[in-house]
């Protein structure tokens, strides 16, 4: 039965709405800076066969990745049939849908009366889930068993009841069990107020609108996606780009990416890609879909509803074992390197059908750096977890945005007063880096510069960087972005150079951890520059005067 137009825009405004309160509990009542400050989160709504049908304002890499692991749980674990009011489900595993084992995944089951009529989830990244190294990101692991806890869907709570004997499990396997306990109760608290908020849709509307509603949302998204598609001539196009290496060999890894459109679809094709590493910089093919589904949508028209109907005009080719579809026991925490990859990647291949709508490459990598304390002068061992972003590319007609999330991971900044008052940590810089944009008609964002001081007694870094090597692109005659470095003591006497997959070096009281993050690229040749545009970067001293001469030719000044 059709909806009408009012009630379904209605209701699906209401489902987001419902995703919304969700991600404001947690932001509420979640106890660590990854997800209280960083906003490494999110919520969503799914229908009976685990299709995502509303999401927050959260975490593309997170949202579009939660219909497969739902999907697999309903699949392979436990059959909608064995689920009861009361029960919520956990899991974290990469290779049942997940995308890495510090990302843990929770659904809860809505019952009007005794029937069931969607499912809410919740996905939060955790400091700590165990494994080899602190906040769980070993750069030296070969095998998923030395990144921490895998936990397969399992109810938590079954009818109500806590499941405490899994709680235990849970809680014995982790460095920094107070927050991640606190956490994983929050996102449980969440569902609970999704639920509700389901609920009192169902009460107002029906539990046959509601429903109708679902399907009728999934139908519009895969239209309005397959009309976008039919404005894109028919035809192949293909990009490679790549990663700088794997932490373990010195060589770079490729990613082949061919993208056939045919008449309201698109087709992926990976073939040709490097094959997985004994490193832990794999992808499965849940990241693998995740991004390629958040660069499809953000490029062809975002203000599409993004729920699973944005999927169906999309096939995605993936070889198995290959980096982007990697199979276990491969290691898998560094994730990012490849699915940042992918989306710049794509970015490239569609630059010459649709040069509007495409960016040159941004930095391309969540900088993960992860400083722990051993404890001293009466305090606890403790971790700080964090990202630091770069510049974007240029577009047609704007300048890159400097050092900001770019939207596949869509994080905020931790602030550095919440960070200092909370850890033996001081900020000694956090500066935009001038002339690490790509030069161009439109120029690249700026990457930043930012160093802590480290004030315990003893302590260890480890990091999950990438695009030392390998520069983010400028498109049409724009150059590219300057490269990312780390430098340990940088102002003192020996200064040392770390690698961007750094492992357990370690730390003593004052070093200094310093890191420049990567540049986005140009788009347009530098002499079709604005003169105007390169006098304001100068008084903003967004370039130096030597690169306004060697890029720009110092013109109009």
């Amino acid at each position: 039965m059709r909806v009408d137009p009012v009630t379904l825009e209605v209701v699906n405004n209401a489902l987001v709405g419902v995703a919304e309160q969700m991600a404001a509990t947690i932001l509420r009542t979640s106890y660590s800076t990854v997800i209280r400050e960083m906003l490494d989160y999110s919520t969503a709504v799914f229908d009976l066969n685990g299709r995502i049908i509303a999401q927050s304002c959260r975490i593309p890499i997170h949202l579009n990745s939660m219909s497969r692991s739902l999907r697999t749980t309903l699949d392979e674990a436990i059959p909608i049939e064995e689920w009861r009011p009361g029960d919520i489900i956990i899991t974290n595993d990469p290779y049942k849908g997940g995308q890495h084992l510090p990302d843990v995944q929770t659904f809860l089951p809505v019952f009007a009366g005794d029937e069931l009529v969607a499912i809410c989830g919740t996905l939060g990244h955790h400091l700590d889930v165990g494994g080899m190294r602190p906040g769980s990101y070993a750069g030296d692991a070969v095998e998923i068993f030395q990144e921490g806890l895998r936990i397969p869907p399992i109810k938590l709570f079954e009818e109500g009841a806590i499941n405490e004997r899994l709680f235990a499990m849970i809680e014995a396997n982790i460095r920094q069990p107070a927050m991640t306990i606190g956490d994983l109760r929050a996102q449980t608290a969440a569902l609970e107020i999704g639920r509700d908020g389901v609920l009192d849709l169902i009460e107002r509307y029906g539990v046959r609108t509601i429903m109708d509603c679902l399907e009728e949302a999934i139908d519009a998204s895969e239209g309005r996606l397959r009309d976008r598609l039919r404005e894109i001539p028919d035809g192949e196009y293909e990009s490679s780009y790549f990663i700088d290496d794997d932490g373990v060999l010195d060589e770079s890894i490729k990613i082949v990416t061919k993208v056939t459109i045919d008449d309201g679809s698109i087709h992926i094709d990976f073939t040709g890609t490097d094959s997985q590493r004994r490193s832990p910089i794999n992808a499965t093919l849940s990241s693998c879909e995740s991004a390629v589904y958040f660069a499809i949508l953000s490029i062809l028209d975002p203000s599409i509803p993004a729920n699973y109907g944005v999927y169906k005009p999309i096939e995605i080719t993936a070889p198995e074992g290959s980096i982007v579809n990697a199979m276990p026991p491969a290691p898998v925490v560094g994730r990012n390197a490849i699915t940042h990859t992918i989306v710049n990647s794509l970015m490239r291949a569609l630059s010459e059908v649709i040069p509007e709508r495409i960016t040159a490459a941004y930095y391309g990598m969540s900088n993960v750096h992860i400083l722990a304390g051993d404890g001293g002068n009466g305090r606890d061992n403790w971790i700080f977890f964090d990202i630091e972003v770069g510049g974007w590319g240029a577009r047609q007609e704007k300048d890159g945005p400097d050092c900001y999330s770019q939207g596949i991971h869509n994080l905020a900044n931790t602030p550095i007063e919440m960070v200092e008052a909370t850890y033996p940590l001081r900020f000694k810089h956090y500066e935009l880096i001038p002339d690490t944009g790509g030069a161009g008609k439109q120029r690249g964002g700026l990457g930043v510069r930012r160093d802590i001081e480290f004030l315990d007694q003893s302590g260890s870094l480890n990091t999950q960087f990438d695009k030392f090597k390998i520069a983010p692109f400028g498109l049409f005659g724009g150059k590219d972005g300057a490269t990312g470095s780390m430098v340990m003591n940088p102002d003192g006497p020996e200064p040392e150079d770390l690698h961007s997959k750094t492992v357990n070096h370690p730390f003593k009281y004052g070093d200094v951890f310093s890191m420049r993050t990567q540049g986005g690229g140009g788009f347009g040749t530098p002499e079709e520059r604005d003169p105007a545009a390169i006098e304001r970067d100068l008084r903003e001293g967004k370039i130096s005067v030597d690169s306004a001469w060697d890029s720009y030719g110092l013109k109009g000044s």
